[in-house]
């Protein structure tokens, strides 16, 4: 009694694994994709606990300091929820937001950003940098992005030639890339229409925007 059970197995197991326990406490799962319904009558209270957080390789755990903890539930599991978070030094927050599109925005975050480091690497690659070197380098890139992210927000964040209305750099780019990797230079292409709205939206010129948007498509 007075326990809290934390279930972190794969999402299509967490009902039958909650279904063999028998908890007296409060009970909450750490699935972003599924809510606090698929432990209902598994115990006396039941929530939610999901980690915003990318764990890539079982050796080398990362860092939970500061991490944001998505909580939900009933009011005990949430508080005894809130409690191991910010003992693990996170920074736990209560939203009704877990289901597939709360699951599909941190996918995007995470896997997208991991996704097109592999290319960017690849890219640094192809030109005579060491792969190590590279990643190192991608790696500290991206912590200054989500440094921004986290103290400027969103668009401010956006830098680069897209938010400057410089076309001709854009093109410049899609060339060389071509050129180097094709595949590169697509998925450059992919991002570059979400590039160009974020860009609308932190105000870049109208005029600029359709240049760009013509870059980016030519």
């Amino acid at each position: 009694r007075g326990a809290l059970v934390v279930l972190a197995v794969p999402d299509p197991v967490v009902a039958d694994v909650a279904a063999k326990l028998e908890v007296r406490g409060a009970l909450v799962h750490c699935s972003g994709s599924l809510g606090v319904e698929v432990l209902r009558g598994r115990a006396p209270s039941v929530g939610v606990m999901h980690p915003l957080v990318s764990f890539a390789d079982p050796e080398r755990p990362p860092s939970l300091r500061d991490a944001t903890f998505v909580l939900d539930g009933d009011d005990e599991a949430v508080k005894r929820a809130r409690k191991l978070a910010r003992r693990l030094g996170a920074r736990p927050v209560r939203a009704q937001v877990h289901g597939p599109a709360y699951h599909a925005a941190a996918a995007l975050g995470a896997n997208g950003a991991a996704a097109l480091a592999a290319v960017a690497v690849r890219v640094l690659e192809a030109q005579g940098m060491t792969r190590r070197d590279a990643e190192r380098a991608m790696g500290a890139l991206l912590r200054t992005v989500g440094e921004n992210v986290e103290t400027v927000g969103v668009p401010t964040a956006l830098s680069g030639p897209v938010i400057r209305g410089d076309a001709g750099t854009v093109r410049r780019h899609r060339e060389a890339l071509e050129a180097l990797d094709p595949g590169a230079r697509r998925a450059y292409d992919a991002v570059g229409p979400a590039i160009l709205e974020c860009a609308r939206e932190a105000g870049l010129d109208p005029e600029r925007a359709a240049e760009v948007a013509r870059a980016l498509t030519e």
